[in-house]
């Protein structure tokens, strides 16, 4: 399989990656895998018959019996041997859903803590409920082979290595990849990892389907090649593929809306408006909050569960969508709305952050700023104070933002005379310009 490839896996400070075997030029194939050499739910079905992977099976459940069928009970004797000799064990994968509950304490005050246990709890019932399937086979799959490590390793290959792949107009599907799937993260690269379908004659079926992989820059020979695993914050990066980054722009937090959604008025009517909008019933629950500008969505909705009924000055459920649908949520609707959306994403900012205990947040910092010190820690302590003070960046920026938005709060209903101000009360000449028009652009307004 590995023959496939202009690339081959070697080991780097990353752990094993693919190196280029020769010179490759921006935009060449690397790889181009035909579709019966992946790991997928329909090789899982080929493999294991029809009895056990059924059709309501999950993709991954399904893939992950294969995996333990392949390694441990076909062993040598695997079409996928060469590719299954290299895949890390679960310790080597370090994903944090898998780390023991001592290791699990290194993540205090964090939000990847919690949502750690919760996924190593889902799949540990999965796999409870799974034994029940398996037993009706135990020669097949007898359960001292088929055992909860074995299945958490499966999970944690599954969810570090696998791609979506879709072929032509086909769904979707999840697949391991074998060699591609060594590739590892930069968050910059744009190389291409695709499903292609080849067409045949006219009136001829497909040719072929394979997964592709191209360069996006050009790589010398005995070099590292990598991909993008995608926009992932620290705790994604952790809780799937085992590692966090120093720096990272794509970090944010996710905050519930469930306490403002229990105490607004006019909820259903709302949630009916939003629903007309497109927005479905997850994304009302939770806001993501990213160090960077807000998303235009979030102050919407902010402003949507401020409004009273009053406010909106009508009861019946289509005569309020109706009014909804005449106001610009958009943009600030007016000053008491405003400042109440900005004072209650201030208070659920602070919430969250008050979980994180103020040590921990000084010492994460320090390490942060002093590479030296964090690097000569074990590589658990490194990734856990890189996830957790990526949280701490966002909800801190975020705060600082909102005092002083709400500073500017009553300027932006008399933007046209605030422009012809001097002086904006607590800040000097020279600011009045750059902070007016930041928190003006912050808004989406002229």
């Amino acid at each position: 399989m590995e023959d496939l490839m202009r690339a081959s896996v070697g080991a780097g400070s990353e752990g094993r990656g693919l190196w280029a075997k020769q010179t490759i030029a921006a935009g060449d194939e690397i790889a181009r895998i035909p579709t019966d050499l992946l790991l997928s739910k329909e090789s899982a079905l080929r493999a294991l018959g029809s009895d056990i992977i059924s059709k309501d099976m999950g993709e991954y459940t399904a893939i992950a019996l294969q995996l333990i069928h392949e390694r441990y009970v076909l062993q040598a004797t695997s079409f996928w041997h060469p590719y299954l000799d290299l895949l890390p064990d679960t310790a080597e994968i370090g994903a944090s859903f898998t780390w023991s509950e001592e290791d699990l304490q290194l993540l205090s005050g964090s939000l990847i803590q919690n949502i750690s246990s919760f996924l190593r709890e889902r799949i540990q019932d999965e796999y409870r409920e799974l034994c029940e399937t398996l037993a009706k086979d135990p020669v097949t799959f007898p359960l001292d082979v088929f055992t909860l490590p074995r299945y958490i390793w499966a999970y944690a290959v599954l969810l570090s290595r696998s791609f979506r792949l879709r072929f032509g107009r086909k769904s979707e599907i999840i697949a391991l990849v074998p060699f591609v799937d060594f590739i590892n993260h930069d968050p910059d690269s744009k190389a291409y990892v695709a499903g292609v379908t080849e067409a045949g004659g006219w009136g001829k079926e497909a040719a072929g389907r394979y997964v592709l992989l191209k360069t996006d820059r050009q790589y010398e020979a005995q070099e590292q090649v990598f991909d993008s695993y995608g926009k992932r914050s620290n705790d994604e990066l952790l809780l799937l593929y085992g590692f966090s980054l120093e720096k990272n722009v794509h970090n944010f937090v996710e905050i519930s809306l469930a306490q403002l959604w229990d105490s607004t008025e006019l909820a259903e009517p709302k949630r009916a408006w939003l629903a007309e909008r497109g927005i479905d019933q997850d994304e009302m629950q939770s806001i993501c909050l990213f160090r960077g500008r807000w998303p235009t969505e979030m102050m919407l909705l902010l402003r949507l569960l401020m409004l009273t009924t009053e406010e909106i000055g009508v009861r019946r459920e289509d005569a309020v969508q109706r009014t909804l649908s005449e106001l610009d949520l958009a943009t600030p609707v007016n000053p008491d709305v405003e400042k109440r959306a900005l004072q209650e994403l201030g208070r659920l900012c602070s919430e969250v952050l008050s979980r994180c205990p103020e040590h921990l947040r000084r010492r994460d910092a320090e390490l942060l700023r002093d590479r030296a010190s964090l690097t000569a820690l074990p590589r658990k302590e490194q990734y856990a104070a890189s996830a957790r003070h990526g949280e701490v960046d966002v909800l801190e920026t975020n705060i600082r933002r909102v005092k002083r938005l709400l500073c500017h709060v009553p300027f932006v209903f008399r933007r046209r005379d605030a422009r012809k101000q001097q002086v904006l009360p607590g800040f000097s000449a020279d600011a009045v310009p750059r902070d007016f028009d930041v928190f003006l652009k912050e808004f989406e307004m002229d």
